[in-house]
């Protein structure tokens, strides 16, 4: 278990520590690949654990794996603190496969069988049946059996790191490779369903954040006031809290608001009918977009509620500073 470094960056009010888990270090990479990708710079600093090697769930917020590790993460850690990415090829994938000349052999290479025979089955639901696949599970098979299949493959397809410089194209295999080998490596990405799932929760999470803090804050300033602690500067201190109680109802109004307007733009990508799971509710319900548009308009006013809210945050820490 090590952490991935995010670069320096100044102290934020937010934070939410996450543990990304695989089977192996290579596999919780590609998934946190999927996490940045979806929540960008909420990723401060990101664990990479072995499924099998947690022990204990308090040791992150939130616990995130790819549908092959969800059964072995619910056995460690509580279903409230896991999300699970379903991850897919993006769309290039299946364009360059498909230029693949008819009645060619395509080698699917993978760690195991079970993850390579599930990309066939996506190349076929796209049409994509005129080649043969043979499914080569290198950690299945014996050293002379992937010899054997890469020493005849002109065409190979797999998960990008794989059929990369750390496994395909490093000693032994790649010492087994055609000269004219074409490999197509997959980068794949969270599916819309599984990054709604992921934002809803971020979502949640700071919101109960932010009440939690504001709530403390306001607690302490009125504290202060009461005991004569703060002499002269009692007015400052009283509508300091004030400010406090309203940026707390902003901020819960906020987070809502931002909630509905990111999973109905994600949602409609998808179909203007789905069904989602409200989380808040614990209910299913549909998920429409009005005839004039109104996921676009809500997403353009939720954007200028987050500036008129960094404004406000920027007023209230000049008042704190300044009565220290």
């Amino acid at each position: 278990m090590f952490r991935v470094p995010e670069g320096k960056r100044g102290e934020k009010f937010l934070k939410l520590n996450i543990a990304v888990a695989g089977s192996n270090t290579m596999n919780a990479e590609e998934v946190l690949d999927a996490v940045r990708l979806i929540l960008g710079n909420l990723v401060r600093d990101a664990m990479l654990v072995i499924t099998k090697e947690i022990t204990d769930a308090n040791m992150a917020d939130l616990f995130i794996c790819a549908t092959t590790q969800a059964e072995e993460l619910a056995k460690r850690v509580p279903s409230n603190k896991i999300i699970v990415l379903d991850l897919q090829p993006t769309s290039q994938f299946f364009v360059e496969v498909a230029r693949i000349p008819v009645g060619q052999t395509v080698y699917v290479f993978n760690s195991n069988s079970k993850y390579a025979k599930r990309l066939v089955e996506s190349c076929h639901r796209v049409g994509i049946r005129e080649v043969e696949f043979i499914l080569l599970g290198y950690e299945e098979l014996s050293e002379q059996k992937v010899a054997a299949s890469l020493r005849n493959a002109k065409y190979i397809i797999g998960i990008a790191k794989q059929v990369g410089e750390t496994i395909l194209l490093s000693p032994p295999y790649a010492d087994f490779l055609r000269t004219d080998v074409h490999i197509i490596g997959i980068h794949r990405v969270a599916s819309m369903q599984s990054a709604c799932l992921l934002i809803q929760w971020s979502a949640a999470y700071f919101q109960q954040t932010v009440t939690r803090q504001v709530a403390m804050l306001t607690t302490k300033l009125r504290q202060a006031v009461v005991q004569n602690q703060a002499n002269d500067e009692i007015g400052d201190l009283s509508c300091i809290a004030n400010e406090l109680e309203r940026l707390l109802t902003e901020s819960n109004q906020l987070i809502f608001t931002m909630h509905d307007a990111v999973m109905k733009s994600f949602a409609n990508q998808i179909s203007p009918h789905i069904t989602m799971v409200d989380y808040y509710k614990k209910s299913a319900h549909s998920k429409t977009t009005d005839p004039d548009g109104s996921s676009n308009r809500e997403i353009v006013e939720t954007l200028e509620n987050i500036s008129s809210l960094n404004e406000k945050y920027l007023r209230l820490s000049k008042k704190l500073s300044a009565i220290k």
